[in-house]
């Protein structure tokens, strides 16, 4: 997976401002996911900024998990 520093799409800035609005992180988490999917299967680059997202949702979800 290569990842370079170029401009966000405004796809996927709106996914990405939309996480702190989620009243459920696994909602946010899936959005995200889609997001990437959705570049990958255009053969396009994952912003890193979708990448620590997706990271740190899933940090989240699993502290939640775990009752932390």
């Amino acid at each position: 997976m290569r990842r370079r520093a170029e401009p966000l799409d405004r796809k996927t800035i709106e996914v990405i401002e939309a996480i702190d609005d989620a009243d459920d992180p696994r909602k946010a988490w899936g959005a995200v996911k889609r997001r990437m999917d959705l570049l990958r299967a255009e053969g396009r680059d994952i912003p890193e900024a979708l990448v620590i997202a997706e990271r740190n949702l899933m940090t989240e979800l699993m502290a939640e998990s775990q009752g932390r």
